[in-house]
This record gives structure tokens, sequence and C-alpha cells, in this order.
């Protein structure tokens, strides 16, 4: 009892950060919903053996970006890391007066642009800087979620960023 106690702090305490993560790979209510629920199920059945080599917060989120990376691969979905929520900003954009219909439909073009470079991305350089810019986690947590050196981090956030501009060269002239 005193174990399933201990979890639901651990849940009531990451609940949303996780759920935040989690609905910045695959945008999508639903699918985010089920990805977290397995990450929470997944920790607590390997709760007892938490060895407290990292954090509890940088151990959910290593299994919810595990849960992810199998989302992914069951759909064969790997290319369609959205990283904006692109209707819901359309539809806030049109409310809005004080925006032109050709200032909402060029800033939908650059998002869409955005989306697919870095959709683009190879997949590691995708997560790193998803993490990072979206989420705003950073270096050392996402060396120890990823299980991977800072450098790597580093490494991996400079090549994407560089990789992106880039896939964007031309989006000054929109």
């Amino acid at each position: 009892m005193k174990v399933q106690e201990n979890f639901e702090d651990v849940i009531a305490k990451h609940q949303k950060k996780i759920y935040r993560i989690v609905f910045s790979f695959v945008k999508n209510e639903a699918d985010t919903d089920e990805i977290v629920q397995q990450t929470f199920f997944n920790a607590f059945k390997s709760y007892k053996n938490f060895e407290g080599r990292s954090s509890v917060e940088t151990w959910l989120i290593r299994i919810a970006i595990n849960n992810v990376r199998t989302h992914f691969r069951k759909r064969k979905f790997f290319s369609i890391f959205q990283v904006f929520s692109d209707a819901e900003e359309e539809i806030k954009e049109l409310k809005d007066n004080s925006r032109s219909a050709e200032e909402v439909f060029k800033n939908k073009m650059i998002s869409d642009k955005v989306n697919k470079a870095i959709g683009n991305l190879p997949a590691r350089q995708k997560e790193v800087f998803v993490m990072k810019h979206l989420n705003g986690l950073q270096i050392s947590e996402i060396a120890g979620i990823l299980g991977i050196a800072e450098g790597s981090v580093k490494a991996n956030i400079f090549k994407a960023m560089n990789n992106l501009r880039k896939l964007l060269g031309g989006i000054d002239e929109m």
C-alpha cells in the first residue's frame, strides 16, 4: 500500500509536465493521454526497482520519450513530429481582428514550413531540439533523459539549428 500511496504523489507532482512533453511530440490529445497513461503504468510496474541514479522526473521523462518513440514506430509516423498547434492557432488568429487574412495566411505558411523542416531533421536532432526549445529542458536534463553526454546534446542542438537554417533559408522572403 505504501508504494501505491507514494506513487500517487509522484503522479500528482509530474503528470502535467509529462503530458506537456508528450503532447509537444504527438500533438494529439487522445494519443497523448494514451502515452501518458502507459508511461505511468510502466513507471508503476518498475517503481519499487527505481534506484535513484537520476531524479524521478528525469526517469519519468525517459519512460515517456521511449513510449513516444514506440508510438511513432507502431504507426510508422516518424515524419510528423508537429511542434506547433496548427488548427488552434489558425482559429485564434482568425478571431483576432487586428490580423489581416494575408497575415494569417503568411503565418500559416511559415508555420507549415517550420513544421516540415523539423519533421525532416534526423530523429536525435529532432528529439533534442523539441526538448530544449519547445519544452524548455536544460542540456543536463536532456542528457540524463536520453542517456547521452551533455556534449552530444549540445552537438545535436547545433546540428539541428544548422539544418533548420538550411531548410528554412527562404523563409525571410515569405
